[in-house]
């Protein structure tokens, strides 16, 4: 096993010495991806971020429309045995609202960081993706999934993270 660590040690060292340079020292505070200039790194991985959790909500959003039966269904037998069982069609409905909005939101948001050079518009997208994934974790510890809001966690994380990315 040392070897093999020695060994791979090696070659990222060979690797840095063949490239000659960081990537600060090659673009300064820019950087460049296929012929597009970013501002630096952060605003990369904003966009890179803002991309992930865009296909998360318009995938969902739209299922939701397409399979509203199915979905209403699950919610129905889901929250069976909480007091949001009275609301369920109206939730489900505000639940799809806030993913599709989100969703397109974080895409403006992509499209005019190309644009304008700013991420302001994703910034936007993330809060308003923060806030639904507090509703979703709300849902499912009012339903006692809590396997399912662990599953929401990382998620928000992420988006926390390209929020602090953004000072």
């Amino acid at each position: 096993m040392k070897k093999i660590y020695i060994t791979i040690c090696t070659i990222l060292f060979l690797f840095t010495q063949l490239i000659g340079s960081s990537v600060s020292e090659k673009y300064g505070d820019r950087i460049e991806l296929l012929g597009i200039a970013f501002k630096d790194p952060l605003v990369l991985c904003q966009i890179l971020i803002a991309i992930f959790i865009a296909i998360v909500f318009v995938q969902s959003g739209i299922d939701k429309i397409l399979d509203r039966k199915g979905n209403l269904e699950f919610f129905e037998v889901h929250f069976s045995k909480t007091p949001l069982k009275l609301a369920i069609s109206l939730l489900l409905t505000m639940l799809t609202i806030l993913e599709l909005f989100s969703g397109i939101l974080l895409i403006y948001g992509i499209y005019f960081s190309f644009v304008e050079k700013t991420t302001l518009w994703i910034f936007y997208g993330f809060v308003i993706s923060a806030v639904t994934f507090i509703f979703l974790f709300l849902g499912q510890r009012i339903a006692k999934d809590y396997l399912g809001a662990a599953d929401l966690v990382p998620y928000f994380i992420l988006i926390m993270l390209g929020i602090m990315s953004m000072y």
